[in-house]
């Protein structure tokens, strides 16, 4: 019985840790995203060699703002990716917004992508970059991808842009896939 309330003991800081880490993440993005669109407004950013904007912020790269509506997630997107990056937001994994090859992921905090499992074909997602220039894209399509499948995540047949997160388990990336779009309906 004791082993039993360690183990509940356990889970229930478990998820506390997790409760107090998603809010902090949550907070730092926002945070971030007041910072990111200020840039735009102000016209304060560089651009990389391929012509694609960045801004530099609190010593951190970011490309853009990602909005996804219908799940209620605004989120600043930094340029590139590593675990210490994506406990303040999203971050490009791959490629680029001006060519259609980009690939962003985020942690499934609640904060961050966590909803990803809740979007749904055809809904609209926007990128707007540290320019001011705002993508629209369709979701075409939403998918479970191996955990361990690079290639797959950055493969790019037929959509502009890929966002994904870990599943629960953390075993496979919830996925989904975009197509740009001219006119928002």
């Amino acid at each position: 019985m004791a082993f039993g309330l360690a183990f509940i003991a356990a889970a229930g800081g478990l998820f506390a840790y997790n409760t107090i880490t998603d809010r902090k993440a949550g907070q730092t993005a926002r945070d971030l995203l007041s910072a990111v669109e200020q840039v735009s407004e102000e016209s304060t950013f560089e651009q990389e060699a391929n012509g694609e904007p960045f801004a530099i912020i609190d010593g951190k790269k970011y490309i853009g703002v990602i909005t996804i509506p219908s799940l209620g997630i605004d989120l600043p997107v930094q340029s590139d990716w590593s675990l210490e990056k994506l406990k303040d937001s999203p971050c490009r994994y791959y490629g680029s917004v001006i060519d259609g090859t980009a690939v962003i992921c985020a942690h499934n905090y609640q904060s961050h992508f966590g909803k990803l499992k809740y979007a749904a074909a055809g809904e609209i997602v926007y990128f707007t970059d540290t320019a001011g220039l705002t993508y629209a894209y369709k979701i075409a399509s939403v998918e479970q991808i191996d955990g361990y499948d690079i290639e797959k995540m950055k493969e790019n047949t037929g959509w502009d842009l890929t966002l994904f997160t870990c599943t629960y388990s953390g075993r496979q990336r919830q996925t989904i896939r975009l197509v740009r779009v001219q006119s928002v309906d």
